[in-house]
């Protein structure tokens, strides 16, 4: 779909299996006109059905998790990756943790699962001291623990012992799994399965209240036959930091608790004004339409259907996503809703942990393999939809002339009728309205020790103090179009990449300019666009204590945001490219690998926790590791940005007339770069970095390390490279960790000095 102006926001909190389908839907039919948009706190949402095959180590992580990251990039979504703590109904935004400005919406869809339900008071011991409670809901939060359980386990030499509180299905199949696993990776190493002793606690006479009698029998032979103590009609009332708590007065010792009891909701629900249940979910109509806001939908565990009340199950989840998309795009549209009714029969499989299933529905039970099978079938198809079997979408003109016709907002008929005459020169500039309300939100940056004149006047020209005696000025600048859907994490790395020439120089950045391109569109999208990227970028600004003075905006088709940076530096301290002394150590403070990974991303094939780590380290800044460096006795310093490792190292050898080795194998690469590499997936920048290849004097030898790729790949707001004479750089080092650049390390030396050979850079493989 060709894009065109955003005329309804459609946001999507949380990722989970209803919200699946609903991205799915919206890629396959977009809706011109209608930006969809997720805000999750995680990347990849696991899929509850395959969790417990997962525990058993019948699934990887990978297998049984969709990357949201990858389906939103195909279905054309706006992701925003941040945790959601509450809503304002009369604004219509949603507010999320860290700072970010809120988030306005037209149509609003939660699917954000639930939480345990345990006393709040001791939700501070979960995975705390020696003992430590694991609750399943959130169901990402387990299988994030699950890994560090199993490391535990097998670092045990006394018996280690687990109490599962819940005897529901979810409860007996994660016990089970959790057992099998263990028992095999215990034997694996040598040691005695036995090590890892269970108990179940269960408040009902029963186990599975929710399934028959066949099923429930068949569950305790299975739970008796693999020594798992179970203790009914004890309900868990409290937990300390070594034992559950029983209504009976019994306290049960554990090593490891995992909570599986009934799904509670999220405490910030209650705080939406929205309806809630008696049990804190959010109350909807069967169209899944809050039964107080009617432009707020809820589906998954989340949402009480009021009219056809159904228990927190995935089964249930997965089969709401088409009515909730339905009614999405129907409400947009100015179209009646569907009223959706929930299975009230479904065959349930429930897993043994050992390939081995047992299913009921109604009163009818069986068992056997083949049944797992058939489970393992089913599950891994519902995957395919979300992870393999995307289909290639052909882009299409846009027509958004049915949802404007369909706004209560007159505005948008308008705006479309102006956007075939949208003209250039200063017709092109953002409206005077919209620049107004954007810059009376925004809490811009200032310096009232530097700047006379700034955004609080009306003139032209920003006006800045003389630098003091015996400082000079930088100037700097840098400018590119958004490669990501979030344009405050674009503001927060394009800010941060233009001010990373001024702190490679150890230079104080004083004042910014802003250049800013926003597509058009309806002015209140435009205004909210260029809000959210504006307070991203000052956000940065104000870290660097760099004030925003003024710049200039105008349409164009694509998000971009650059800076022109003014900054003072004492002319006897600055950091240049040259200056390298012999036996002089390179380091470099953050790994490379951004240019293939967002090319990579751009074709779906990077991972969204990859990307996610690149943007990381991408809005970090790199002040600190510059004055770092410089009060080590650094000789020269760049930042690793567009020409790629090589060519600023280059650059750097050729301004001191020295020769450098470059040690290949001690070069850091950002996790998921060297797989985009192996697939041959470059940045379109890197032939052109590839000319840099005629400094290097063994070039042929160097071809054939496989980081040899990456030394071209053209970085965004990058690291810092710089010279450290020897015997400071083990302290530099240390220090730069410290101050939380993780990955820096020595990757060369200085060699040669003086030399007046172009073969400036030895790449040594080994």
């Amino acid at each position: 779909m060709m894009p065109g102006p955003v005329v309804k926001d459609i946001v999507l909190v949380g990722g989970g299996h209803a919200h699946a389908f609903v991205l799915k839907n919206f890629g396959m039919n977009p809706q011109p006109g209608v930006r969809v948009t997720l805000i999750t706190r995680d990347l990849h949402t696991p899929y509850s059905g395959m969790l417990p095959g997962h525990v058993a180590g019948l699934y990887t992580k990978d297998e049984c998790h969709i990357d949201l990251a990858k389906l939103a990039r195909w279905a054309n979504v706006r992701l925003i990756y941040a945790e959601v703590d509450g809503l304002s109904r009369d604004e219509k935004t949603i507010h999320v943790k860290g700072g970010r400005p809120p988030i306005p919406y037209d149509v609003l869809s939660i699917n954000v699962g639930s939480a345990p339900k345990i006393i709040e008071a001791r939700a501070a011991l979960f995975g705390a001291g020696e003992t430590a409670i694991t609750p399943v809901k959130p169901i990402d939060g387990f299988s994030g623990r699950w890994g560090q359980i199993i490391q535990r386990v097998l670092s045990i030499e006394q018996p280690l012992q687990f109490v599962v509180v819940g005897a529901g299905a979810g409860g007996i199949e994660l016990t089970l799994s959790m057992q099998a696993r263990l028992s095999k990776e215990l034997t694996a190493v040598g040691k005695d399965p036995e090590l890892v002793q269970f108990t179940v606690v269960s408040r009902a006479p029963t186990l599975m209240p929710s399934h028959n009698t066949a099923m429930q029998k068949t569950f305790k032979k299975i739970l008796s036959d693999r020594g798992i103590k179970v203790l009914y009609s004890s309900e868990a009332v409290d937990v300390t930091e070594t034992h559950v708590v029983c209504s009976s007065g019994e306290q049960v010792p554990y090593g490891e608790c995992i909570w599986c009891t009934q799904a509670g909701a999220q405490s910030w629900l209650a705080k939406t004004g929205l309806d809630v249940d008696a049990n804190g979910f959010i109350a909807v109509h069967p169209t899944m339409q809050s039964t107080n806001t009617p432009d707020v939908f809820a589906c998954g565990d989340c949402a009480a259907v009021l009219e056809h009340p159904r228990p927190k199950a995935g089964v249930f989840a997965v089969r709401q996503g088409p009515p909730v998309a339905a009614n999405l795009r129907a409400t947009v549209l100015g179209q009646p809703l569907t009223a959706f009714v929930p299975q009230s029969l479904f065959l349930g499989i429930v897993g043994t942990g050992e390939a081995y299933g047992v299913a009921s529905k109604g009163p009818l039970m069986m068992e056997g393999a083949w049944l797992w099978e058939l489970k393992d079938l089913i599950d891994r198809k519902w995957m395919w939809n979300y992870t393999g079997g995307l289909p290639i979408m052909s882009p299409e003109e846009a027509d958004i002339s049915e949802v404007a016709a369909s706004s209560v907002d007159a505005e948008a008929l308008a705006a479309l009728k102006k956007v075939s005459m949208r003209c250039g020169g200063c017709g092109a500039k953002v409206g005077a309205t919209v620049l107004s309300k954007v810059m009376a939100k925004l809490d811009a940056p200032t310096r009232d020790d530097v700047v006379l004149v700034g955004l609080d006047s009306p003139d032209d020209c920003a006006m800045v103090k003389a630098p003091a005696k015996g400082l000079a000025t930088v100037h700097t600048v840098d400018f590119f179009r958004s490669f990501i859907s979030d344009a405050f994490v674009f503001g927060r790395v394009a800010a941060n990449h233009a001010l990373s020439d001024a702190h490679a120089m150890c230079a104080e950045a004083q004042t910014a300019l802003a250049i800013v391109v926003v597509p058009f569109g309806v002015e209140a999208k435009v205004e909210d666009t260029l809000y959210q990227m504006m307070a991203g970028a000052c956000s940065v600004l104000r870290e660097s204590n760099c004030a925003l003075v003024g710049g200039h905006t105008c349409e164009g088709v694509e998000l971009s945001l650059g800076f022109v940076i003014n900054g003072v530096v004492d002319p006897d301290d600055v950091l240049t490219k040259g200056g390298m002394k012999l036996g002089d150590q390179l380091v470099l403070t953050k790994p490379v690998g951004t240019g293939t990974l967002f090319a990579a991303d751009m074709r779906g094939q990077a991972t969204g926790r990859d990307v996610a780590n690149a943007l990381a380290g991408m809005q970090q800044s790199n002040r600190e590791a510059g004055i770092c460096l410089r009060a080590h006795g650094s000789t020269s310093c760049t930042d690793v940005t567009g020409f790629g490792l090589l060519g600023h190292l280059f650059e750097m050898a050729k301004a001191s007339d020295a020769k450098v080795r470059l040690d290949m194998g001690l070069v850091p690469t950002l996790p998921g770069a060297m797989e985009c590499v192996a697939k041959g997936i470059m940045s379109s920048l890197q032939p052109a970095n590839l000319r840099l290849k005629r400094g290097i004097c063994n070039e042929a030898e160097a071809m054939q390390h496989e980081v040899y790729p990456l030394l071209f790949d053209p970085q965004t707001a990058g690291g810092l490279l710089a010279s450290v004479p020897a015997d400071r750089v083990d302290e530099c080092i240390c220090k730069l960790k410290e101050l939380g650049y993780p990955d820096t390390t020595v990757i060369g030396q200085v060699v040669e000095v003086d030399t007046t050979s172009h073969m400036r850079v030895e790449c040594n493989p080994h």
